[in-house]
């Protein structure tokens, strides 16, 4: 009779008694975002921010070189940084730094650094880096090849380049430095139709705007293609609300997509945030998908 009367009470009782959660949901808050300052980079991480901000969270983004971008991202100055080239492309710094980031998600994927010749340079000449020391080549390539900072991933591995396959000898060089000498040393040459070696990357506007061939490299000093992630310091991830990992998770572009972008910016002369919302608007149920709408 008490088994009974206790059985019937039950769903009474039960409406009364404290209700057991796994935790409330964190809310989102402030995070600091450190970018490196080319625009491809500027292009993603402006993306990103536009998920983050979707996701109710304010951002600030702090703009530098590799070297600022990644010890910021390690000493926890930064919150999250755009990007790491991996597996590969940026191997030597993500050493330096894996102790104290973590990937956080994939943004996209088929990045790569490479040497290239315009396409008026006929490929029966020139089609692979070993051809650059062919006499006939030798006496008409231009033999300085520009690159960037010191601590550009393409300006150490055309250093590398240069060493494995025997270029020094041949007179070939490479110049670290700016981003204009190096822009100009291709845009002037290919006015003159004169032959040069343009060390590159993709994602990049110039794949676009100009005729471009890619040297094949049977060294693989270049190391192939890599995919592109939204780093982390550690212990961020576990104070982003769950909804917002799960932004990031699904966030996912082509590679097509950073150069779009990277050519409006270049080319249409907009900000990267612009660029941003100019391909949000383009893409826009895509972009409501990441958000969970």
């Amino acid at each position: 009779m008490i088994t009974t009367v206790l059985a019937a009470l039950m769903p009474l009782l039960s409406s009364f008694a404290p209700q057991i959660s796994s935790g409330p949901e964190l809310k989102p808050g402030p995070l600091i975002l450190a970018r490196i300052n080319e625009t491809f980079y500027q292009a993603t991480a402006a993306l990103v921010v536009e998920v983050l901000t979707g996701m109710g969270h304010s951002v600030k983004v702090v703009d530098g070189s590799h070297t600022s971008a990644y010890k910021a991202i390690k000493e926890g100055t930064a919150d999250l940084c755009v990007g790491f080239w991996l597996p590969t492309g940026h191997e030597r710094a993500w050493s330096q730094v894996k102790g104290s980031v973590i990937e956080l998600s994939t943004i996209y994927e088929g990045a790569r650094f490479f040497w290239a010749v315009p396409s008026y340079v006929p490929e029966s000449e020139v089609s692979s880096i070993e051809d650059l020391t062919k006499p006939s080549v030798m006496a008409r390539m231009q033999k300085t090849i520009r690159g960037l900072s010191l601590d550009a991933t393409i300006t150490t591995a055309s250093a590398d380049v240069i060493s494995a396959y025997g270029l020094k000898d041949a007179g070939y060089h490479v110049i670290p430095g700016a981003f204009e000498p190096w822009k100009e040393a291709l845009s002037g040459a290919i006015e003159k139709k004169a032959w040069i070696v343009e060390p590159l990357w993709e994602p990049y506007y110039f794949n676009r705007i100009y005729s471009l061939r890619p040297l094949t490299d049977p060294k693989n000093l270049f190391k192939g293609r890599n995919r592109v992630i939204l780093a982390a310091h550690n212990g961020v991830r576990e104070n982003l609300p769950k909804k917002t990992r799960d932004a990031l998770r699904r966030m996912r572009v082509r590679l097509e997509d950073i150069t779009d972008m990277d050519v409006d910016i270049n080319v249409n002369s907009v900000t990267p945030e612009v660029a941003a919302k100019n391909w949000i608007h383009r893409h826009p149920n895509q972009f409501k998908a990441w958000l969970g709408n």
